[in-house]
């Protein structure tokens, strides 16, 4: 790919000896000409083709960033920052034979706008069947389709993000692969390059218009380290402690967010804890409402055994929203208390209890039952022990555990160190499902099926693995009525001979 931009790169300027651009480096004639040209005003393009040096260029390039620098009496650029990691998820996402990812119809759309609230995608194969159900988690958006079809790709923007972006409560915008090969074209005029949305959020990124000069910036004088003060029983910053103390007497307000936790072992066999904080819709937090998580851990005494106050973002959640981490802790039975805040302000706090095996690097057996309305594929891998990430698979457990009559019920088990078949070099698990409740109180079960079980190291061979899969729930039958229920899952390791069952309750609304 490179080469080949190189040397239309090279064509270029060879072909255009009397413009500006001849005097420019094939490198700089890339930069223009790259994802950076989504972000260009009217202006600015005309700037850039008037440009004789690379010495020009790197004039531009510096002022062209600093316009858009949010946080500008510093030297970090957040919004360079947040370009970047959005051309790199775009090029892995979008990439095909034909171009890379970024400089694709989707890849414009993400740079742009951001990435959308959910994603679907739908496959017609030649043959005529039509595959409807095949989400981000299935495979990358940016992935081959099947030969001699085409392909569509509609990505949902919805709530405050449409409201912030579009000015609309919902957007979808559509993509259209004729060949099925990933080369989609948007086929939604709203948001085309040259449209007043798109051009109206190119001109809101600029916050300094009026900027003619990068600033500079003085190196920091050396400061003389000091040992760092004797930790404190509590977070740093006083509203907060002072919510975790009300939370604690039972005076805390959670809006109606939840708290979930799971056990986990990671693919080097280390136990972890991750937690989320889950923010529904019903709370009235946008999405710009935390900048902060915070919280403390008490063991059965009361003592706490950790606590922190960093740093972070909601993420959407289809409608709703969450914030995760993840957590060490020792054997035991724990209270968290957790909370969400912004400008050192907080938001909500919630509670939650916690049992923690802490299981070995060998220990057989299984994780909770978790269970979740979202499961969709990362850009990047994340790295080991990320809160209910695996490889580049993100499972958002539904920590109020309310699901609509329509909604997919993804349910999740880690598995830990099953036997391993000689002939594969795999588990050979099977499971059943128990489905119970209702205002009938019935049972509804499915018979024993085979477990694709995947190795969290990607890899055959003895570890860990998980079973990933789901019910919709508008298919179930009879119909389900809002009530209370409990998914019972049976797992039966058929090399081992041993079995284990886990279970979660739940509720569905109308």
């Amino acid at each position: 790919m490179k080469t080949r931009n190189f040397l239309i790169a090279t064509l270029f300027v060879a072909a255009s000896a009397t413009s500006g651009f001849a005097a420019l480096s094939p490198a700089k004639v890339d930069w223009g000409k790259g994802p950076a040209l989504y972000l260009m005003t009217t202006e600015e393009k005309a700037a850039w083709k008037s440009l004789q040096s690379d010495a020009d260029a790197d004039a531009f390039i510096e002022l062209f960033w600093a316009r858009r620098d949010p946080t500008p009496a510093t030297p970090r650029n957040e919004f360079r920052e947040d370009f970047e990691a959005r051309v790199k998820l775009a090029d892995d996402q979008f990439t095909n034979g034909r171009r890379r990812g970024a400089m694709t119809d989707p890849g414009r759309i993400l740079i742009v706008f951001g990435p959308p609230s959910t994603a679907k995608r739908t496959t017609k194969p030649g043959s005529g069947q039509n595959n409807t159900r095949q989400d981000m988690r299935d495979a990358e958006i940016g992935s081959a389709m099947t030969a001699n079809g085409s392909a569509d790709m509609t990505w949902t923007y919805e709530g405050d993000l449409a409201q912030k972006l579009f000015g609309l409560p919902r957007l979808n915008i559509a993509f259209h692969d004729q060949y099925a090969d990933g080369d989609f074209k948007l086929s939604t005029p709203l948001v085309d390059a040259n449209s007043a949305t798109a051009q109206r959020r190119v001109a809101s990124f600029i916050t300094q218009p009026g900027l003619t000069k990068p600033p500079t910036f003085q190196a920091a004088a050396a400061v003389p380290v000091t040992p760092p003060p004797a930790a404190v029983a509590g977070v740093k910053t006083a509203a907060l402690e002072a919510a975790l103390v009300e939370a604690k007497a039972g005076k805390g307000n959670n809006h109606g967010a939840a708290f979930a936790y799971a056990e986990l072992v990671s693919p080097a066999g280390e136990p972890f804890v991750p937690v989320v904080v889950y923010v529904p819709a019903s709370a009235g937090v946008a999405a710009d409402g935390a900048d902060t998580i915070f919280g403390a851990v008490e063991d059965a005494s009361g003592k706490r055994v950790t606590m922190f106050e960093e740093p972070a973002k909601l993420t959407a959640s289809r409608t709703d929203f969450f914030v995760d981490k993840t957590l060490t802790l020792d054997p035991g039975k724990y209270t968290a208390i957790v909370g969400l805040a912004k400008g050192g302000q907080p938001v909500l706090v919630t509670t939650g209890s916690l049992d923690v095996a802490s299981p070995s690097k060998e220990a057989v057996g299984t994780s909770r039952l978790i269970l979740s309305d979202n499961v969709y594929e990362l850009g990047t891998a994340e790295p080991a022990k990320s809160p209910f990430a695996f490889g580049k698979l993100k499972i958002v457990p539904k920590a109020n555990l309310i699901f609509k009559s329509n909604d997919e019920l993804n349910y999740f088990v880690e598995v830990n160190n099953p036997g391993i078949d000689a002939t594969t070099n795999l588990p050979k698990l099977q499971y059943k499902l128990d489905l119970t409740g209702g205002p009938d109180k019935k049972t509804i079960s499915a018979p024993l099926q085979e477990a694709a079980a995947l190795p969290l190291t990607g890899a055959p061979g003895p570890g860990h693995f998980l079973i990933l899969s789901a019910i919709p729930l508008a298919e179930v039958k009879p119909a389900l009525k809002p009530g209370d229920y409990t998914l019972k899952m049976k797992v039966v390791d058929m090399v081992s001979k041993q079995s284990y069952t886990v279970e979660q309750s739940f509720k569905v609304s109308g």
